[in-house]
């Protein structure tokens, strides 16, 4: 398995890192773990014992959840009689799961929990790459490289989030590493303030939330000094940031142009059309969906129609994950979004309080990830990008492979 292990380990270090300011590279890590998957299959490898039949019958409601997404896809073709193998690719990232997630178990348990450091680099990274796109923030271009820079925006907040979780895995005594785990945390804020994505922002108090309901262990008072002072940093974020007050005041204005229906093509006006013709269109095959190739006439057809303006009609996709899939892939759609969101959660929720903090620890950075990706997905598309896809599927197996990995190490140590 050795020739295997350092391929793995290194995609599992290198994504996280390069996923959001590297073209391709993060599908080139899928790919790799893919590829030394189908290799240990040849080789009848079994990392950790583990056969690949065993993991599938074991886990079968989290791989089915994670191709849940393309058998939608498939239905959806068999409806209209109509076959693109384009549809498929972005639901493809998630469907490769089963044997991503198998061929990560060969990895060493110091390795995968060196996935902290990746967060670190990326970050630094990506604070880097949108400084230098948005001109230190005076300017806002619609995509920082090959990401729309929402997207980019929502990843950053989600690593620096998890960087800061990932605290969980150092000792009192690692007071250097704390503080630097906090500034990266900061530095995660910085970059959704240079990104100006009010979407965001909205993750935010959710976030705070799930961090002082994680800490379970931890005394009341101890509790309250973590959620004092993630109020003072929110408030110093609002109350100091010219830029957040302004991108508040334009949501406002945008919503009263709505309704007075003087202006519906502001960004939110032009969100709340498509929301709403999206609607009708899956009430047109609410079962099996509209399919994604007919979406962009579907919004012409409401267009001529005068209900939705010309500029909206012009739009990809719906701004929101669960409407769009639920427009184009009907009610299977709909419901292979939420279980790619609710099943990982559910097998990260289960181990959130082991009394082992290296497992709650990874349950917790786990658990934050489909959260994440809902709350981003209420005003964007996530895996509308196919390298957040690969993400999205790489980091679960990742904390999962690493509560697999130390729950039996305790079970060796106790013997």
């Amino acid at each position: 398995m050795s020739y295997i292990k350092w391929p793995v380990i290194m995609a599992i270090l290198l994504f996280p890192a390069l996923s959001i300011v590297l073209h391709n590279a993060g599908n080139t890590c899928l790919y790799v773990l893919l590829i030394c998957s189908i290799v240990a299959l040849i080789c009848r490898c079994k990392p950790m014992g583990i056969g690949f039949g065993q993991l599938l019958k074991e886990y079968w409601p989290l791989h089915l959840a994670m191709a849940s997404l393309f058998i939608a896809v498939i239905l959806n073709q068999l409806s209209l009689g109509a076959f693109e193998a384009r549809q498929y690719d972005r639901a493809l990232r998630l469907a490769v799961f089963a044997p991503v997630f198998w061929i990560i178990l060969a990895a060493p348990l110091k390795y995968l929990k060196s996935v902290q450091w990746a967060f670190i680099v990326g970050i630094i990274a990506a604070v880097i790459k949108i400084y230098l796109g948005t001109d230190g923030g005076t300017s806002r271009p619609s995509n920082i490289g090959f990401l729309l820079i929402i997207a980019f925006s929502d990843i950053a907040l989600l690593l620096g989030s998890m960087t800061l979780l990932s605290i969980g895995w150092n000792s009192r005594r690692d007071k250097a590493v704390i503080l630097l785990k906090f500034l990266i945390f900061c530095v995660s804020l910085y970059i959704t303030i240079l990104g100006q994505s009010r979407g965001t922002w909205i993750a935010i108090p959710f976030f705070v939330v799930f961090g002082i309901q994680f800490l379970g262990g931890i005394r009341i008072r101890h509790k309250l000094m973590v959620a004092v002072l993630a109020l003072v940093v929110m408030m110093a974020m609002f109350s100091l940031s010219s830029t957040i007050q302004t991108r508040i005041a334009e949501a406002k204005s945008d919503v009263t142009q709505y309704l007075d229906g003087k202006n519906v093509d502001t960004s939110l006006g032009i969100r709340l059309q498509l929301w709403r013709v999206s609607w009708e269109l899956f009430k047109e095959r609410p079962v099996f969906g509209i399919g994604r190739e007919n979406f962009s006439s579907g919004l012409e057809e409401f267009s001529s129609k005068k209900m939705i303006s010309p500029v909206a009609a012009a739009f990809a996709h719906s701004h929101n994950e669960l409407i769009f899939n639920m427009t184009i892939l009907g009610i299977f759609g709909l419901l292979a979004n939420l279980s790619i969101y609710c099943v990982p959660a559910y097998y990260f929720g289960r181990e959130i309080r082991h009394p082992d903090r290296y497992v709650r620890t990874a349950a917790g950075m786990g658990m934050l990830l489909p959260l994440g990706f809902f709350i981003f997905g209420l005003t964007d598309l996530m895996f509308f990008w196919t390298v957040l896809g690969g993400f999205y599927c790489m980091s679960v197996a990742t904390f999962l492979a690493i509560i697999i990995k130390r729950k039996k190490n305790l079970e060796q140590t106790d013997i």
